[in-house]
């Protein structure tokens, strides 16, 4: 299968190019600075440029055209601070996915595997009180702004898609994933995902149809 990664220079995006390669695929990904990426492997193809640019989404499509579309993006900040100034433009992941949907058509590609955060869409009900007060009231509220304008964009377009919505990301070893029915409820207020797993999760989805349409929630 012959994948595109958005925002493969992101810590989930750089799991899902390993584990992607680890199968067998073949990958292609759009980076601003291809270095970050640091030496090009067997089955890796890296092109220049950011997802912010039409243009340059389109020449990443003519360079190989995938099969399906993973992005990982993520509206950066200037900490993991929740409260720590965004430093990326406040519409970057509606923005970015609006293009990939729109060259996704434009080529003929039918599915996006789209990497969210518990809390985003119809799963904001099923938060924790406390941690909607949080994300109210701290800078995240932008990132989940962002999230939520963006599965419009992308639930608008006609293509198949694949919202995929973990609980807090931890840097930890892989363990199981569990799949919340019912958006997310019952989700415990200190649930985490380790980004491994979710980086399996999110290449599991891309090679099945059992999500398609859906956006489920994950934790450990």
């Amino acid at each position: 299968m012959r994948v595109l990664v958005i925002g493969g220079t992101g810590r989930c995006g750089k799991l899902v190019i390993d584990e992607l390669l680890s199968r067998g695929h073949q990958v292609s990904t759009l980076a601003r600075s291809p270095a970050a990426l640091g030496n090009i492997r067997d089955g890796l193809k890296v092109i220049k440029g950011t997802p912010t640019n039409l243009e340059d989404v389109r020449a990443t499509f003519s360079a190989d055209i995938p099969d399906v579309v993973i992005v990982t993006l993520n509206a950066p900040r200037a900490s993991d601070s929740p409260f720590a100034a965004p430093i990326s433009p406040p519409r970057l992941m509606t923005d970015c996915n609006a293009n990939v949907v729109a060259v996704m058509k434009e080529f003929g590609v039918c599915k996006t595997v789209v990497l969210q955060a518990f809390g985003a869409g119809d799963s904001w009900v099923n938060m924790n009180c406390v941690l909607q007060l949080l994300m109210k009231k701290s800078n995240m509220h932008y990132q989940y702004e962002d999230h939520n304008a963006a599965e419009t964009v992308v639930r608008n377009s006609g293509v198949d898609y694949v919202f995929v919505r973990p609980s807090r990301l931890v840097e930890a070893d892989e363990q199981r994933v569990k799949v919340w029915p019912n958006d997310g409820k019952g989700v415990p207020m200190m649930a985490s995902t380790s980004r491994v797993s979710v980086a399996r999760w999110l290449v599991d989805a891309a090679e099945s149809d059992m999500w398609d349409n859906s956006a489920p929630v994950i934790t450990n």
